[in-house]
């Protein structure tokens, strides 16, 4: 009986862990979509205003913005030092690459990013500029639906997790 009760337990509890991790998901995407808007108006100011060369802008972002994208930031530069033999577009791909994992954005906000990435360094200063906006407003928008998915989902997969945990430990005991 201690066993069966005790696996319950582990039961409920593995139940209960899984839908944290969903539920955290849900909340740590419109953190980290605040977070890159945030370090691309940084960019945005080092190549429209300061006219910085895009691989020191990068780094100036990197040393900025909020530590859930310094290491996108951080990984576009290194790609784009001169050694590494990456375009703008590429290095920037690169650096998605390396961080997609860790990261709570899905893919359609990695789409922005490859859509900003194919512009970088391969059009005047203007058109750049104008084109970290065009991918801010995006971004302002996804963040404002991450928000909202945040607000309806966390609970329910925190509940849900529990939930089927629950009723799993029941039909095993």
């Amino acid at each position: 009986m201690v066993l069966k009760t005790l696996g319950a337990g582990m039961v409920i509890l593995a139940g209960s862990l899984a839908g944290f991790r969903v539920g955290e998901l849900y909340a740590r995407r419109p953190r980290e979509l605040k977070a890159l808007v945030g370090a691309l108006q940084l960019l945005q100011t080092q190549i429209g205003y300061a006219a910085t060369p895009l691989r020191e802008a990068l780094l100036a972002v990197a040393e900025q913005a909020s530590s859930r994208v310094m290491p996108f930031f951080r990984s576009a530069a290194r790609h784009l030092d001169v050694q590494g033999g990456y375009t703008a577009a590429e290095a920037w791909e690169k650096a998605i690459q390396d961080v997609a994992a860790g990261m709570a954005l899905r893919e359609e906000d990695f789409g922005v990013l490859r859509d900003l990435g194919a512009a970088l360094g391969s059009s005047d200063r203007e058109d750049q500029v104008r084109h970290i906006g065009l991918a801010l407003e995006r971004l302002k928008a996804a963040a404002a639906s991450a928000d909202e998915d945040a607000r309806r989902y966390v609970r329910l997969y925190n509940f849900l997790g529990f939930g089927a945990g629950l009723g799993l430990a029941i039909l095993l005991v």
